[in-house]
């Protein structure tokens, strides 16, 4: 017993040690201790929290609009990491489908950053598609939060025969276009989305 007080007394202290050596050699402003004390403060913002903040950021034009009003019933929240977040917001909803549109909101920042996020599209223009970006998308998104991963089914007509199917991967703090597939011809033939023409990559 005395020896494996001995042993346990003889860890701390070699612990104590290796930790006053860091703390001395990297400053007292960068010491290890400060840093883990900082990390221990570090925990996640509530959605109203969140939301209070956007409202208070100037110049991001939600849904194209300078009188749209966010609240937490028409927004979704994905916490990606600790302090930083997806938010979705449901902007309108058309004849058959939503119009969507996608935050970054970086809380590590020491103004608390918040970015509208630009997805790359295909648009259908005089009979050919054209690649562009845009804020909005309108469709049915879904989020895979373990993947991050963003698909969206947009339906070209009510009916659901034709549309396209795009999907994202999250990586930089921003979405990159992973597939691109359209289904030009509303013919009444329906196939599953993930079986549309492939148009990208």
């Amino acid at each position: 017993m005395l020896k494996a007080s001995i042993l346990y007394y003889q860890k701390v202290s070699f612990l104590f040690s290796v930790i006053l050596i860091l703390q001395t050699v990297l400053g007292c402003e960068n010491n290890l201790l400060t840093r883990l004390e900082n990390f221990t403060d570090i925990t996640s913002l509530e959605d109203s929290e969140i939301i209070r903040r956007i409202t208070e950021t100037e110049g991001l034009r939600l849904c194209n609009s300078d009188s749209f009003l966010i609240s937490e019933d028409n927004t979704t929240i994905y916490e990606l990491k600790t302090t930083e977040y997806l938010i979705e917001i449901f902007c309108f909803v058309g004849a058959y489908q939503g119009t969507y549109q996608y935050l970054f909101y970086d809380a590590n920042q020491a103004e608390h950053q918040i970015i509208s996020l630009s997805f790359t599209i295909f648009d259908e223009r005089g009979g050919s598609l054209q690649i562009g970006d845009t804020s909005l998308l309108t469709g049915y998104p879904e989020f895979d939060l373990d993947l991050e991963v963003l698909t969206v089914d947009r339906k070209a007509r009510g009916l659901g025969d034709c549309g396209s199917y795009a999907v994202y991967q999250w990586q930089d703090d921003s979405f990159s276009l992973q597939e691109y597939r359209y289904k030009g011809e509303c013919d009444g033939v329906y196939i599953p989305v993930e079986e549309y023409p492939l148009i990208y990559p």
